[in-house]
């Protein structure tokens, strides 16, 4: 702050949008993240990617008040705005791929860790007894992208898990907007019957908050670097087994 003519005026704060540090991210960028990554692969979906996405993100919330906001109260806040949908998108791309590599480490450091036993109890429900059923699981919704997206195990609000796939940029938080349906090519009669559902539970106030726990970066530049265009699906199996669950356990709710 400065004072003129005895008045006190506070200095005006602007709000940049930077690239969040990972842990051990200077080991990473020397080494890669072993079993899945390496440094130039790392580079090009972490480094580069996110700076483009903060980047961008700044550029669109210069000024606002989505200027000092994290990208996860941005997305929730541009979620329901037509007007806003260039800011939710980088809000939700930076929010899903930090979210992504906070859960990934070297293979041979996060091959001991496993999910703990109240996400095995709630799969159990989802007929998904173990670790390798929820793998198969995941990667056929992977599989089933055929462009741009995200696979999310959430935790829907009563408490149980469901694998959720969400086309472009869509986000788990709010279901109003995970984009579940592709709408950019043919609609099908079960895509016009899933999308008279979504309306249905909109206009009942039932589009719950989902809170996810793990997921899987299917966007290409994720992977080109290393795997190629054609190496989708050798690199989500790679992904599958740097998963380090130490960190995915603590993201479900327990009481």
């Amino acid at each position: 702050m400065f004072s003129r003519l005895g008045f006190t005026i506070p200095r005006a704060t602007r709000g940049l949008h930077t690239v969040p540090k990972l842990k051990n991210q200077q080991q990473i960028v020397e080494s890669g993240i072993s079993g899945v990554y390496s440094p130039a692969g790392f580079k090009t979906a972490w480094l580069d990617y996110q700076k483009y996405l903060t980047t961008n993100l700044s550029l669109h919330t210069v000024g606002s008040a989505n200027e000092t906001r994290t990208p996860y109260f941005i997305l929730l806040n541009t979620a329901k705005q037509t007007t806003e949908q260039h800011t939710f998108h980088y809000a939700s791309q930076a929010h899903n791929n930090h979210f992504f590599f906070q859960q990934l480490g070297n293979k041979e450091d996060v091959l001991i860790t496993r999910p703990s036993r109240f996400i095995m109890d709630r799969l159990a429900d989802l007929n998904i007894p173990t670790v390798e059923e929820l793998k198969n699981s995941m990667l056929k919704e992977a599989e089933k992208l055929t462009g741009q997206g995200w696979v999310f195990l959430v935790e829907l609000p009563d408490k149980s898990l469901k694998i959720i796939r969400c086309n472009n940029d869509g986000t788990p938080y709010f279901y109003g907007k995970n984009q579940l349906l592709d709408m950019n090519g043919s609609v099908s009669e079960e895509t016009f019957e899933q999308l008279n559902g979504i309306k249905e539970k909109a206009a009942n106030g039932e589009l719950d908050l989902t809170l996810p726990l793990l997921a899987l970066n299917c966007w290409d530049v994720a992977y080109l670097t290393d795997y190629g265009i054609t190496g989708k699906s050798e690199y989500l199996s790679k992904v599958w087994d740097c998963i380090n669950w130490e960190v995915v356990n603590k993201r479900l709710f327990q009481v």
